[in-house]
């Protein structure tokens, strides 16, 4: 990679940081169309988002991804926000259109995606069952919800979080039907039965760690089940439903993949070369 006085430059703001596969990715696709981009990654404590943002403009930086912890913190920072942004209520992209910083998510349209992309599946008019109640989980409910799901079941430990989350959907949502169950038991093992489409977007099995309380007999054949987890590739939940036999079950890898293509597009106006984004992660 050659840097002058041309270069573009892009990012990601986040702590940690030294995790992050998205220097990878966009760079290989960057050389792969011979763009004078560069994206770099920007270490950025809660203390110094402020900032960071007005840094955007200041050093003319083309644009920046946004991670754990700033997606929600960085709004109040920003110009303006996409619709999807605005109903997650988080922003994982800005633009900088000519000093105008625009906030985007595009978590959810990655997972839309990629759930149909690796497991051939889409959302609409059917019964979701999703696991957690946090940002991800918001994320991946307003698409689904967007997206024409028939039901959205939001099952979590804290079953006043999963409470909450329901009534926001229900508030900005009247074609889908919301509902609130515990992350065990009986209820849990119902919501499974009745699901087309599981999700898991709780952090239970991340790096091989932690088990769901969800069991091999819970699961049936036609159920389409997404991990949003990816390391390991193959995650307890992804293990269970192979011993099960469920022929559709896939980790968030794909979602990490298209949120990222559709942020390239979004700052380079290309095509992103997804394949080989793929590979650099893989």
């Amino acid at each position: 990679m050659k840097i002058t006085g041309k270069t573009k430059i892009v990012g990601i703001f986040g702590y940690p940081i030294e995790h992050t596969f998205s220097p990878l990715m966009h760079n290989a696709a960057f050389s792969a169309l011979g763009l004078d981009y560069c994206y770099i990654p920007f270490e950025v404590q809660s203390e110094d988002l402020k900032s960071a943002v007005e840094g955007i403009r200041a050093l003319n930086i083309r644009g920046v991804n946004i991670t754990v912890p700033h997606k929600e913190a960085v709004i109040k920072y920003l110009d303006e926000l996409s619709k999807e942004a605005k109903l997650i209520g988080a922003v994982n992209t800005i633009e900088n259109k000519g000093g105008k910083l625009i906030g985007h998510n595009t978590d959810g349209r990655g997972f839309i995606k990629s759930l149909w992309d690796d497991a051939k599946t889409r959302v609409n008019g059917k019964s979701v069952l999703l696991l957690g109640a946090g940002g991800a989980s918001k994320g991946v409910a307003v698409s689904c919800a967007l997206e024409g799901a028939s039901e959205i079941i939001i099952a979590n430990r804290t079953v006043k979080r999963a409470d909450e989350l329901v009534g926001y959907l229900k508030r900005n949502f009247k074609k889908t039907k919301f509902s609130a169950i515990p992350l065990d038991g009986h209820e849990l093992a119902k919501g499974i039965a009745c699901a087309d489409i599981l999700i898991n977007a709780t952090s239970i099995g991340l790096k091989g760690k932690g088990l769901l309380p969800i069991s091999q007999k819970d699961l049936h054949r036609d159920l389409v089940i997404y991990d949003l987890i990816y390391n390991p590739q193959i995650t307890p939940l992804l293990k269970i439903a192979g011993r099960a036999g469920v022929k559709r079950a896939v980790n968030g890898l794909g979602m990490l993949i298209y949120q990222g293509a559709l942020a390239f597009q979004i700052w380079t106006g290309k095509n992103p070369p997804v394949d080989v984004m793929k590979k650099a992660v893989l």
